[in-house]
């Protein structure tokens, strides 16, 4: 058995499995498995220290970590330590994430916008900016498909309509993605989302259903988070669909998660402070802007409830 006690690693977590973490490091163990000296991605099936336990420290996907006790042949290891994270996104439970992408498609399931909103409100809470990924563009005629692009254009978000129908935009998706570390795809079920990593992807082959006739949605086909390479250096999340996130949030705090609302408060302020942009005198948020029902229900909702805020 090949065990280097002495040697460790740095990787990343891929995947969580049972009670084991999936890591990926470079190694350069040419002497075990390896005829070239040259570095290889690899991945170990690991245990954690106790003492990790004792720290309180939790290991998602994503996590930057230290391993050691590698066992080549037999492809395991144990982590002794885990890297302060950058970022964390709560749901789907992924650290590091540098791009959230959420799919929304144009049909089969329809449009929701509160749940649209419910999803890039997940990401601004987390402060990743989001991307939307606009799916099954094939459906719709050309002229509506600008009507979603100028629509996500005022809420404040770049989109990329894509078709795994006719591979349209999917180059300038794999070029998006390629250029940040680690791109987690999120949204509700049966938009797309497995269909389109195995498109982008096509050596990955995850499992995908239809979206149901009866009850016009997806089915959950993914049942946990992992990472594929998309890149030399980047790595695509699958991650499980859900149609209600939670986002949690003070009332004072619920009007800066909206780009749009952001906007019209950097040409001029509210003449109260601690203005809601309900019904105060002063107040300079655009009460004819798309999302503001939305924002005054689910505020209303808070308020009342004396809560924080839980959309959906």
């Amino acid at each position: 058995m090949n065990i280097n006690k002495t040697k460790t690693s740095k990787g990343i977590v891929v995947a969580l499995k049972a009670n084991f973490l999936i890591v990926e490091i470079h190694s350069q163990d040419s002497k075990a498995e390896f005829s070239d000296k040259s570095f290889q991605k690899i991945r170990l099936l690991c245990t954690r220290r106790s003492k990790l336990d004792y720290q309180g420290l939790f290991i998602d996907v994503g996590d930057k970590v230290f391993v050691e006790s590698i066992d080549y042949k037999n492809k395991r290891a144990v982590i002794f330590e885990v890297e302060p994270r950058k970022s964390f996104l709560k749901r789907p439970a992924v650290a590091n994430v540098t791009l959230v992408s959420i799919c929304i498609s144009v049909d089969e399931p329809l449009f929701d916008l509160a749940q649209a909103s419910r999803f890039l409100l997940t990401a601004e809470c987390a402060n990743i900016k989001p991307l939307i990924v606009l799916t099954k563009i094939d459906l719709i005629t050309k002229n509506n498909l600008i009507l979603y692009i100028n629509k996500f254009k005022h809420w404040g978000y770049d989109c990329i309509p894509v078709s795994i129908q006719n591979s349209e935009g999917i180059n300038l998706l794999i070029e998006r993605f390629r250029k940040t570390k680690i791109t987690v795809l999120a949204g509700p079920s049966g938009v797309g989302k497995t269909s389109l990593i195995n498109h982008l992807i096509p050596t990955v082959s995850l499992p995908t259903a239809s979206v149901s006739k009866k009850l016009k949605r997806g089915t959950h086909t993914t049942r946990h988070v992992e990472l594929f390479a998309i890149g030399k250096e980047s790595l695509l999340a699958d991650t499980p669909g859900f149609n209600r996130p939670e986002i949690v949030c003070e009332p004072s705090g619920f009007a800066s998660l909206f780009p749009e609302f952001q906007k019209e408060l950097t040409k001029s302020r509210c003449k109260f402070r601690n203005c809601l942009h309900r019904d105060e005198p002063g107040c300079v948020i655009d009460k004819d802007l798309e999302r503001y029902p939305f924002y005054r229900e689910n505020l209303e909702e808070m308020i009342n409830s004396n809560l924080p805020y839980q959309a959906g």
